[in-house]
């Protein structure tokens, strides 16, 4: 099929590579210069694509994927940063029809990793009248990642409070002078050279430690996701996630 890109960064081109790869036609290829507020993306440039990926930035997101519902083309999001419109854009999605996959991470291993982690939380739930154990989250990216946490540390965060009875909210923040609260998840974060994404579960106890750790190698894994999701989506219209293109394949999510 053909697909448009929305952003045209890193992420954008490793998703050119792996789609034309897999046999897709790519284009149009909107970068921001050239789609102010969405008005790049119109019926001529779009000619054809029948489904778009945006991996722009945070401001730019409402403004393509409400664009590309108006012309009827389905979307796969990856960019991070823009929760705080999601209700409205995926009513306009709703109805025009069309469809859209958002995710904060497309990386397979990463969806696995998420499981794992659910998994391990319900264990250490479990186990709590047996042994006091205390979990916490930390993450690195590279240096010209704008959000912070990541997105991806946003739903792990969210995951481990919904299975830890012993934690009520999360934060990334540390006052000075004063002691964490127990019943507050630790999001540790860092920004540091090229790292393209580094996601570790702690769960320390007064006589051992445990250690889950998720490393991406590349930006191959989130371009071949994304890809993936697109391929999904084609046909279909409606608010998805990449728990929706996996079906039962890796349990529930």
């Amino acid at each position: 099929m053909k697909l448009a890109l929305f952003g045209y960064g890193r992420m954008g081109r490793a998703v050119e590579e792996v789609a034309r790869d897999r046999g897709h036609e790519v284009g149009p290829i909107l970068d921001e210069p050239d789609n102010p507020e969405g008005r790049g993306i119109t019926p001529e440039s779009l000619a054809g694509a029948r489904v778009a990926v945006d991996f722009s930035v945070a401001g730019a997101v409402a403004d393509n994927v409400r664009a590309a519902a108006r012309h009827g083309v389905n979307v796969v999001v990856g960019t991070t940063g823009w929760d705080g419109e999601k209700e409205t854009v995926e009513a306009a999605v709703r109805s025009a029809g069309t469809a859209i996959l958002s995710a904060p991470n497309f990386s397979i291993g990463m969806l696995l990793f998420e499981r794992i982690v659910r998994s391990a939380a319900r264990l250490v739930d479990g186990a709590r009248e047996l042994e006091a154990y205390d979990v916490h989250l930390s993450e690195s990216h590279h240096r010209k990642k704008t959000d912070h946490p990541s997105g991806t540390a946003r739903r792990l965060a969210d995951l481990l409070i919904g299975e830890l009875d012993v934690k009520t909210g999360w934060s990334a923040v540390l006052e000075e002078g004063a002691p964490v609260d127990e019943a507050c998840l630790h999001v540790g974060v860092s920004r540091v050279g090229s790292v393209f994404g580094t996601h570790s579960v702690g769960i320390d106890g007064p006589n051992d430690r445990i250690v889950l750790e998720h490393q991406a190698r590349s930006r191959a894994g989130f371009a071949r996701g994304a890809v993936l999701a697109a391929e999904w989506i084609r046909d279909r219209s409606g608010i998805f996630t990449m728990k929706d293109v996996l079906g039962s394949r890796v349990g529930d999510g």
